[in-house]
């Protein structure tokens, strides 16, 4: 019976340390602009990537990201837009890794008219993990994940860096077809690179740091030692 009760508790200690992997300096981050009015681009389609407003993992541990809300503000009802997240490998070389990418979202089906939309980020669970030290920044396509559109959606107006391309057709638009952990694919003209515009959208998510495997061993073993000197007073 003291056994079992032992057993019991050690293996309750560790399931309860488990758990706090993925609460320990968690938060909440935005990546993007507040939602605001503005102009449309001429473009057919283009690709928004905002180097300005990025977020850097600084724990100094690996963090799971958990993104949840795509928000958007639309200028002319018309076409499609389609938010992805990429690490920011190299922003001088434009060099960037998709590591998720959202829902596309319709006009004539999930928004009628002008004016401020939230929306999920993606119908599943959108997760990954970003090591320490790497930085993440949110981007949208003015079309769906193949490139094809009905012309640019999301207002702008002056303000952050970004990184811009496209074409003012659809024979040579950006996409996102490669997927999650390839380069997105640019289009035939970068329009500007460091060009300062506020595109009117945001991703939110969270994030909670993981803690190394020896970490966890190490919280879990005091827990128990600490566990096992009170039962041994009691008995």
């Amino acid at each position: 019976m003291t056994l079992k009760f032992i057993k019991t508790s050690i293996t309750g200690l560790i399931i309860a340390t488990s758990c706090l992997v993925n609460v320990v300096h968690a938060g909440l981050i935005t990546m993007g602009d507040p939602l605001s009015g503005g102009v449309v681009d001429g473009w057919q389609s283009i690709m928004v990537i905002n180097e300005n407003d990025s977020y850097t993992n600084t724990s100094g541990n690996a963090e799971l990201v958990t993104l949840s809300e795509f928000n958007f503000t639309v200028g002319i009802n018309r076409g499609q837009v389609t938010p992805f997240v990429v690490r920011i490998n190299n922003a001088v070389a434009n060099d960037f890794t998709i590591m998720a990418i959202g829902n596309t979202r319709y006009s004539g089906t999930d928004y009628f008219n002008t004016g401020n939309f939230s929306f999920d980020f993606s119908a599943s669970s959108s997760e990954f993990y970003l090591a320490a030290g790497e930085t993440i920044t949110s981007g949208f396509l003015d079309a769906d994940v193949n490139g094809n559109s009905a012309g640019s959606v999301i207002p702008f107006a002056g303000g952050d860096l970004l990184f811009l391309t496209g074409s003012p057709s659809n024979s040579g638009s950006a996409n996102l077809v490669n997927g999650v952990g390839a380069s997105p694919t640019f289009g035939t003209s970068t329009f500007a690179n460091g060009l300062a515009r506020n595109y009117s959208y945001n991703i939110a998510a969270s994030t909670a740091t993981v803690l190394e495997p020896s970490t966890l061993a190490i919280f879990s073993l005091g827990i128990i030692g600490i566990a096992s000197r009170r039962f041994q007073k009691k008995f």
